[in-house]
């Protein structure tokens, strides 16, 4: 199947998410230069050949040919110091730190459009599958999986990773996937008694992220009045661990052992109220098949506030995913995580176009997050990012004199080589890696 299955809806979607995200991000620029006066003499939506707009005062504002973003000028802003136009005309001589707050702006604009995209969502609402919040009981075992070899069994309880506290299924997810290929250690609770496993994730072929094939508990989410399951005594949100000592892994997994099973009376065995216990059905024939009278699979858990709840809770995911980042450059950094867990242009393509068709819910979900991740990258101190000419001001601020010209330049030249590489490499690395015509090639 082809990567790509639609690409206009991938192309333009990328062009929604990178330019909206770019734009907010030089308006931030913009916007601050203007409350401290600086003179603008360029803000344009896009790059290259200037298509229309209008002159307001000194700021020409342009609408451009490439719709990836944007720009803003200032004069004497040092915007290229290879060329060594940094002649000091108005943005040099400003106050350091009216120059920092200018940088700031840029990565700030992009969490304010993060948590103004989260607001608007929580107040239209949105679901999210309620395993994810469950307590982390493990309901399914792939048998060929880590999880398995280890020992670890259905209906065990993951209590800690690494001697982090998992209070859902989410810590589990988030702890295991960022462990690839590094044994980490799984504090357990069975039959009331603690003890510790110490399991290597296997890494996915092509995403680089761990896994130990374990799964949470399908549980009933409906059940019918009078029907086998009720008069065997099933309730509401048990969890289904196998059918005739058939391990099930998922709601379809419930269904096949059920019409598989032999004999005329199947038993469940159910994960309720912290305990195990085992439960008698007699299935009913209805159309060749046998039902037992229950729906199970995957709750949606609807997130909708009015707007002060919905604020909250845009910065409360906001700060959760800051975190969630920052911790992952920190694995990148410390080697801890392979660069091809990154997405580079070619990665947040496909992923804009296929959120796109997922609808627009899960498309804003989307651009939220990668906002929130550009504006973080933003703050890495190399120059040509925010963040390096802010590392430069930090440092001229402390020392109390100008760096020179010929310090600042050597300085831009390693951080602009130094992103170069990291470019290339998340590119021919980690986005290629994914593509079917290129996989081989990155072994």
């Amino acid at each position: 199947m082809n990567q790509f299955s639609s690409l206009p809806t991938t192309i333009g979607a990328f062009i929604v998410v990178l330019g909206l995200i770019i734009f907010v991000h030089e308006l931030g620029h913009f916007l601050s230069a203007k409350a401290f006066g600086m003179r603008v003499f360029i803000f344009s939506f896009g790059f290259g050949r200037r298509l229309l707009g209008f002159k307001w005062g000194e700021t020409d504002y342009r609408l451009s040919l490439i719709p990836l973003g944007g720009y803003v000028k200032l004069e004497g802003e040092p915007d290229d110091l290879l060329s060594e136009k940094a002649d000091g005309e108005d943005f040099m001589k400003r106050p350091r730190w009216q120059r920092l707050l200018m940088y700031l702006a840029g990565p700030a604009m992009n969490a304010v459009l993060t948590v103004a995209v989260l607001w608007v969502l929580y107040m239209v609402g949105f679901g999210e599958p309620s395993s994810l919040f469950d307590k982390p009981v493990i309901g399914g075992i792939d048998p060929e999986q880590p999880a398995a070899v280890a020992g670890l069994q259905p209906g065990d309880e993951i209590v800690a990773i690494d001697g982090k506290k998992a209070v859902s299924w989410q810590d589990v997810i988030y702890q295991t996937s960022l462990s690839p290929g590094r044994e980490i250690e799984y504090r357990i609770r069975r039959d009331g008694r603690e003890r510790i496993y110490k399991i290597q994730p296997e890494t996915s072929e092509r995403a680089e992220l761990g896994t130990i094939g374990v799964s949470p508990l399908v549980r009933i989410q409906a059940l019918n009045r009078d029907s086998p399951a009720e008069k065997a005594g099933l309730l509401l949100n048990d969890g289904i661990l196998s059918v005739d000592d058939r391990p099930v892994l998922n709601a379809q997994g419930v269904s096949d052992a059920i019409q598989k099973a032999e004999s005329r009376v199947v038993t469940l065995r159910i994960y309720r109220d912290d305990r195990m216990l085992g439960v008698s059905v007699t299935p009913r024939m209805d159309g060749g098949r046998r039902l037992i009278g229950v729906s199970v699979g995957e709750r949606l858990v609807m997130r909708k506030h009015g707007p002060a709840g919905a604020f909250g809770a845009a910065l409360r995911r906001t700060w959760e995913w800051t975190s969630q980042i920052i911790d992952v450059l920190r694995r990148l950094v410390t080697g801890r995580l392979s660069v091809k867990t990154m997405s580079g242009p070619i990665g947040i393509a496909k992923e804009s176009g296929a959120r796109a068709k997922d609808g627009p819910i899960p498309f804003f979900g989307f651009l939220a997050y990668i906002s929130l991740n550009i504006g973080i990258l933003n703050l890495v101190p190399l120059v040509p990012l925010d963040g390096g000419h802010i590392f430069l001001l930090l440092v001229e601020s402390i020392a109390r004199r100008d760096l020179s010209l010929k310090v600042k330049i050597w300085i831009a030249n390693v951080g602009v080589v130094l992103l170069l590489a990291l470019m290339l490499l998340v590119i021919f690395y980690a986005d290629l890696s994914r593509l079917g015509l290129f996989r081989n090639l990155f072994k």
